[in-house]
């Protein structure tokens, strides 16, 4: 029997602020906040899906190196795991919104969706096409990042084992970036109407080489977990230099794009994440965040289903444009978000996972067959 790994708070907790954040950003799309701070805070809310990214890179190298030494097949297994992990609530989502939204023309779909685009998305393969790439679900574009991310993650952790060799990754990975967003732009460009062009600058930066320094930054934290004092040295000095960057940038009014990114927004983030491995006591742990982390996964792909309901019930008429509302607003959301999505992970998410565990149970028990040769005379 395959055993169970060590669960950690928190990255049930980091996984629960990530679900947070992300519904603040949509839901303040439909009940603005009037402050500027609460404004930008809104915005940058769309960072918690990095968040969630290395939390999933933390969780994964922590979950192989526990069970690879104990597993018969830990490639086939951890394959297995993560599609039952995934896939249950995922085909439920893409049931769910094309009984919402059809196939009719959208944001995400101008030209509408064709079935190959429905094909595309059951198969995790929406990731590669500025047009499928979040349009069946919305938001599929991460489920579809975090399968490619599953691809290679055994390799990547056969290669980069060592914490300099991930930071050589790093650097790989960010190099791998730029050049994926230069050339998928220059791929896709010409394929595109000019009122169409924002699909493809949305989908240079969504997709998955785009998105991969923010798993190597959570390789690396899954490297310095494995030795707590020097991961909360790393922490302190790296949270200095994060800081005086972006305040010297501020002072200097440099570009908002030099912070306001991806990157910029991982590297913060990954110190964070240190932050909570190395000090997993403290207040920001809590129970209440621990649970929404929890069901983070089927809240993620309930919540556009919910602000739709909503909108459509003119509930978010009733909230006035400003701070009070926004927040009165979100804090509906994510209520009526989180019941749902806790009898969805009742319902949908756990027995998957069960399902999946017991087959992984069977074919680690079955016997390897014995093969009869013949006698040698």
């Amino acid at each position: 029997m395959t055993e169970d790994i060590k669960k950690y708070e928190f990255i049930d907790a980091l996984r629960g602020y990530a679900i947070l954040a992300v519904t603040l950003v949509h839901a303040s799309q439909s009940v603005p906040a009037s402050g500027g701070a609460l404004r930008l805070l809104a915005a940058n809310g769309a960072r918690g899906v990095q968040l969630f990214f290395i939390a999933s890179a933390l969780t994964l190298g922590l979950s192989w190196e526990s069970r690879t030494a104990h597993e018969r097949a830990p490639i086939r297994n951890f394959f297995l795991r993560r599609l039952f992990r995934i896939a249950p609530m995922f085909y439920v989502a893409i049931c769910l919104y094309l009984l919402l939204f059809g196939c009719s023309p959208r944001y995400w779909a101008p030209n509408g969706i064709e079935w190959w685009g429905v094909l595309l998305t059951a198969t995790f393969l929406n990731g590669y096409l500025p047009e499928t790439i979040t349009s069946v679900v919305p938001g599929g574009w991460s489920i579809a990042v975090e399968m490619n991310f599953y691809l290679v993650l055994p390799l990547l952790l056969r290669w980069f084992k060592t914490l300099r060799s991930r930071a050589i990754l790093l650097l790989l990975c960010l190099i791998v970036s730029a050049a994926a967003k230069l050339g998928f732009r220059a791929l896709y460009g010409p394929h595109f109407p000019p009122d169409q062009q924002y699909l493809v600058a949305n989908f240079s930066g969504l997709n998955f080489l785009a998105q991969l320094p923010i798993f190597a930054l959570g390789l690396i934290v899954q490297k310095l977990f494995k030795n707590p004092s020097l991961l909360r040295r790393v922490v302190r000095v790296s949270a200095l230099l994060f800081l005086a960057f972006v305040a010297g940038a501020w002072l200097v009014r440099a570009p908002i794009g030099v912070v306001d990114n991806p990157i910029c927004a991982g590297i913060g983030l990954a110190i964070l994440t240190g932050f909570f491995a190395g000090y997993p006591g403290n207040l920001l742990v809590n129970r209440a965040v621990i649970r929404i982390g929890k069901i983070s996964f089927s809240m993620y792909l309930t919540q556009f289903a919910v602000l739709d309901l909503l909108g459509w019930l003119g509930v978010n008429e009733l909230f006035r444009p400003g701070d009070i509302s926004s927040i009165g607003y979100y804090f509906c959301v994510v209520v009526i978000t989180a019941a749902i999505s806790y009898v969805s992970y009742r319902a949908i998410e756990r027995p998957g996972v069960r399902l999946g565990k017991n087959l992984i149970d069977y074919l680690e028990e079955r016997k390897p067959a014995v093969v009869q040769h013949a006698p040698i005379n």
